[in-house]
């Protein structure tokens, strides 16, 4: 087994894991210009593996190529400072911390992992979250190849980034470049919808203030109706929350919830699904998102309803406009069915008015 790199440190934390915790020996070779290889050996074979090739193995990562590479399951079950570490060795790897100024002096800092892997680059992006790490995931040509890069963006979470996960060996020297020249904050990733701007427009007009008061009132330029095309950052909508006196908008600034674009939603074909109870903390990591069992709730819901709209699945339906409310459980009164009027250009159910009486 050997292991390539060009780094002194990440050498010695090899060569030392290596033959400290698995007792394997190691020799170092040297290679073109400035990389060179350690051969570890003591793995014992195909039918007795051994040292680190047994540990591999148990793993299930042994005899991976480049593209099918995935974090150890047995990894997500790791401590957050374990789960640090980790991140920590893979970035002094095929990691990049990287910051300095574009050619208008403005400051570039970039965060990010690649990976031929699309799979390993989500499993590193869970592993962020579990830091409290907001990343985003792409793809990029490159030649032939495709590479999968995980990407921590803006001043908030680059330094979250710096202070938990930090840099190893060659990734050092770059953290302290990056630390210092981050601003104090940014406000380009963490930024709510735009249709919140919508509850601010109501706000507005329930309290009679407009857009070029609101200017007057938050120090800035009247810019009409400019602003609101821009998602807000979160100190943006907090300070219409509290010159408008909205609970509702301070509430949706001091939230903890993430909002990301959907990119795209592809077509993958048709798959069997079951309703299943995961027992223990009942929830999972799926792809990333954090899962909640759903096995449940219908049995332990006080009240289950169903909305049925039967020209949604028959255009030629006779019951245009018409949705069906249909109380299937509940634990404090009668079960049935209730007709009501659905109005398809709001879209909103209104109580039923039949044809002769339109909504």
């Amino acid at each position: 087994m050997r292991y390539t790199t060009e780094s002194p440190e990440n050498s010695r934390a090899v060569e030392r894991s290596a033959t400290r915790e698995f007792g394997a020996n190691v020799k170092r070779y040297a290679g073109r210009r400035n990389w060179h290889q350690l051969r570890i050996s003591g793995n014992g074979n195909r039918w007795a593996p051994a040292g680190v090739g047994a540990w591999l193995k148990e793993l299930g990562i042994f005899n991976q190529r480049s593209h099918e590479k995935r974090v150890p399951e047995s990894a997500f079950r790791l401590a957050n400072d374990q789960i640090a570490l980790l991140l920590r060795h893979l970035w002094a790897t095929d990691g990049s911390i990287w910051s300095g100024t574009d050619r208008r002096g403005v400051f570039k800092g970039r965060v990010y992992y690649a990976t031929t892997s699309p799979g390993l680059a989500s499993d590193v992006a869970a592993l962020l979250s579990r830091l409290g790490i907001v990343a985003r995931t792409s793809t990029t040509a490159s030649g032939q190849r495709r590479i999968s890069n995980v990407v921590v963006s803006g001043s908030v979470d680059q330094r979250r980034f710096l202070e938990q996960v930090g840099g190893f060996g060659p990734r050092v020297p770059q953290a302290i470049k990056l630390g210092a020249m981050l601003p104090v904050s940014s406000t380009n990733v963490d930024t709510l919808p735009l249709e919140i701007w919508g509850e601010v427009r109501e706000a507005m007009a329930a309290g009679g203030v407009t857009t070029r008061a609101m200017a007057a009132f938050r120090g800035t330029s009247y810019g009409g109706t400019s602003l609101f095309k821009f998602a807000p950052s979160r100190a943006t909508l907090a300070g219409y929350a509290d010159i408008l006196g909205s609970k509702y908008l301070a509430e949706a600034a001091d939230s903890d919830l993430f909002w990301d674009r959907i990119i795209a939603i592809d077509d993958d074909g048709e798959e069997e699904v079951f309703d299943l109870t995961v027992p223990g903390p009942a929830c999972w990591l799926a792809d990333g998102l954090v899962s909640h069992n759903s096995g449940a709730i219908e049995q332990d819901a006080d009240l289950v309803m169903f909305i049925f709209r039967e020209e949604y699945y028959n255009r030629e339906s006779t019951r245009p406009g018409e949705a069906d409310i249909i109380i299937a459980k509940h634990r404090n009164g009668p079960v049935g069915e209730i007709t009501l009027t659905f109005q398809n250009q709001f879209p909103k159910f209104m109580n039923y008015a039949p044809p002769q009486f339109p909504a």
